[in-house]
């Protein structure tokens, strides 16, 4: 690599750390009108440099000297500067990527590339965080079951083995045990009048319940529900080893068992970004594939944000052309990673429509975020005729560094745009629910326009949050129209127009969900500070992951419980009707980051999620996650090893 880019922690105290950034040329040649393209996740207080100007937009800095002078062969440029933040304890939080351009007549870039090394951050080292396992038991199931007994016998599954025709309640459980056992049969297992594997319905087991028995000659699997047999074919597959008995005639050997099961939370979902960093069909299939095995039943969305539009919307194809896609040269800049090319993608209309049929059969449904008003830069760049105040003046910065990504409430396009997209997103999820996010909303917005001011004149509104929740009603009564029930994120509340019936998720602290519930919303609780599995999983260095919220490693996510702040018969326990995890992307662009920043913490969600809280037990849980870890490699699943982190941590970028 003929040109490499340092970055070091010179010095540092509780909020503020000072940088010195070197470029060296190691090349024979000069670089004449230079500058240095970069991403960087803190905001760079542009002003602290000691040499050259920056331009930052989000993650995505430009960097040029002050003068246009050439960087000579076998020398370097030099700058500091500021950064308003807790010092760095990860390298993640350097710089992930960068490159050079030379300007020419035309304004089109043309990356060179810059290697990057890893971040000096003037810190001594940390020991890895470990968690170590007791033995596996002789059935770990994940998560732990209301009761479970263990029979004398066996039974086993093999090529003969056949699924009776199911009640119609359980023919998607049935389609998906078959696929299941295809991949380890290697034959199809037929579907006939008679079969050693039975779905049988009950009606006085109530939603999500369900009864598995296994006999020597017979499987039984009864539930009341749709969720009912799904939730007792993911335990039967947990029971199945991940090696046959017997080779030749490919032979499992299950436990003969009893197992009486039901969830504690009605609720227990997982959402996924799409937007920092889009996710193939593939890899989502697969997500959901664990999802059903570890009895979660909802798959929140996250297709639109600042940095991307993921979903095909015919009445705006601009959103995907455009909106889509980001680049040096695209309308939508880079950010994260992957900024020297155009990157990115989207879901077409047949697509979401076989992932809502892959999920349904699974027993989960899928959730659709369309975020509004603000996170919607992708949408306003790719929409300018429709979504952009030309006459609005206001000076905001979001918490990610945009200046331009908050709809305007005095725009007759912004209703049209929220109601075409709506009405087409209703028109394809089934889902009971849409989330249309209501998060972070920057002080400063809508400020300087006169027909903001004067809609809130006219509807005597003394706070510009109240335009925000203004924007929120219309979208909760178009849903309601469409019999659909909102969802969003805490800050939707603010402004107070949205209805009690809005379900509201509480993902800054603990407090916040405690609050919304107390004014009569149902809530999900999602808090970073337990949930969110983009936060680092120890206290080393060379950890993955984010710590804006705190490092989040597996006994701090187990640890986690609800509301356990409230007496117990407060009546905002009533509120809670779940937990659901969050994996959020502006670092994840690869398959392995991606499961070993899920794995295996996933899974201690899922016994958050389903198990009562009486049958928690760290210990336990520890033995059972043991047992489970021989199929997360018999599935290729890159997760953190508990007692050596980095045996798993293998082509995390690629």
């Amino acid at each position: 690599m003929s040109y490499r880019l340092d970055l070091t922690v010179i010095s540092k105290n509780e909020q503020t750390s000072r940088f010195a950034l070197t470029l060296h040329n190691l090349s024979d040649q000069p670089l004449d009108n230079w500058s240095l393209h970069f991403s960087m996740d803190r905001w760079i207080q542009a002003d602290s440099l000691s040499n050259g100007q920056l331009h930052q937009l989000g993650s995505y800095c430009t960097l040029t000297p002050n003068r246009a002078e050439a960087l000579n062969s076998n020398s370097h440029f030099y700058t500091e500067f500021t950064i308003g933040t807790k010092p760095f304890t990860l390298y993640d939080e350097g710089i992930p990527e960068a490159f050079l351009n030379i300007a020419g007549e035309d304004e089109l870039i043309v990356p060179i590339p810059v290697e990057v090394t890893t971040i000096n951050l003037d810190q001594p080292a940390v020991e890895h965080f470990t968690t170590p396992l007791p033995a596996a038991k002789s059935i770990n199931l994940i998560p732990a079951p209301d009761s479970l007994t263990r029979l004398q016998g066996e039974f086993q599954l093999t090529q003969h083995a056949a699924i009776t025709t199911p009640t119609e309640q359980a023919t998607g459980s049935a389609r998906w045990l078959q696929s299941e056992l295809y991949r380890l049969l290697h034959e199809d297992i037929p579907v006939q009048e008679q079969g050693n594997i039975t779905y049988q319905y009950h009606e006085d087991l109530t939603e999500g319940a369900y009864h598995l028995l296994i006999e020597p000659d017979h499987i039984w699997l009864q539930a009341g529900s749709s969720s009912g047999f799904v939730h007792a074919t993911a335990s039967l597959l947990q029971l199945i080893p991940t090696s046959p008995s017997h080779q030749v005639h490919a032979a499992y050997t299950l436990p003969m068992v009893e197992i009486q099961d039901q969830p504690h939370y009605s609720y227990r979902g997982m959402m996924l970004d799409c937007a920092r960093h889009f996710h193939p069909v593939k890899r989502i299939k697969f997500l959901l594939d664990q999802l059903a095995r570890y009895k979660f039943n909802t798959f929140h969305w996250h297709l639109t944000d600042d940095e991307g539009w993921r979903i095909e919307i015919d009445a705006f194809p601009e959103l995907t052309n455009i909106g889509a896609w980001r680049g040096p040269n695209e309308a939508i800049k880079p950010q994260f990673t992957t900024i020297s090319q155009r990157y990115g993608g989207y879901y077409s209309k047949q697509e979401v429509r076989e992932l809502i049929d892959y999920a349904n059969v699974r027993g989960i449904t899928i959730i659709p975020e369309i975020d509004i008003p603000g996170h919607c830069r992708a949408a306003i760049k790719s929409l300018p005729d429709l979504l952009i105040d030309p006459d609005d003046h206001s000076k905001y910065l979001s918490i990610q560094g945009y200046p331009d990504n908050i709809l305007s409430p005095a725009l007759p396009g912004t209703y049209h745009f929220i109601s075409k997209v709506l009405e087409e997103i209703c028109e394809l999820f089934p889902a009971p629910y849409i989330h249309i996010g209501g998060d972070e909303v920057p002080q400063g917005v809508w400020s300087d326009s006169k027909a903001c001011q004067a809609m809130m004149t006219q509807h005597s509104y003394q706070d510009h949050r109240e335009l925000q929740g203004h924007i929120l009603r219309f979208a909760e009564e178009f849903l309601q129209a469409k019999g659909r029930r909102m969802m969003g994120w805490e800050e939707a509340t603010l402004g107070n127009k949205l209805s009690k019936n809005a379900l509201i998720f509480s993902w800054l602290s603990e407090e916040a969900g405690i609050t919304c519930a107390k004014a009569g919303h149902d809530v999900i609780m999602q808090p970073a500070q337990y949930t969110y599995l983009d936060l680092a999983q120890g206290y080393s260095a060379d950890e993955p992951g984010v710590d804006w919220a705190g490092k989040l490693p597996l006994d701090t996510v187990y640890s986690y419980q609800p509301f356990s702040a409230l007496e117990h018969n407060d009546p905002a326990h009533q509120h809670i009707l779940g937990i659901q995890t969050a994996l959020w992307c502006e670092l994840i662009n690869s398959q392995s980051r991606f499961e070993f920043m899920l794995y295996p913490r996933l899974l201690a969600i899922a016994e958050l999620c389903w198990s009562q809280p009486k049958k928690r037990n760290w210990k336990d849980f520890k033995a059972r996650l043991h047992g489970q870890l021989k199929y997360l490699d018999k599935a290729g699943i890159n997760y953190r090893h508990c007692e050596h982190p980095l045996t798993a941590k293998k082509n995390l970028n690629n």
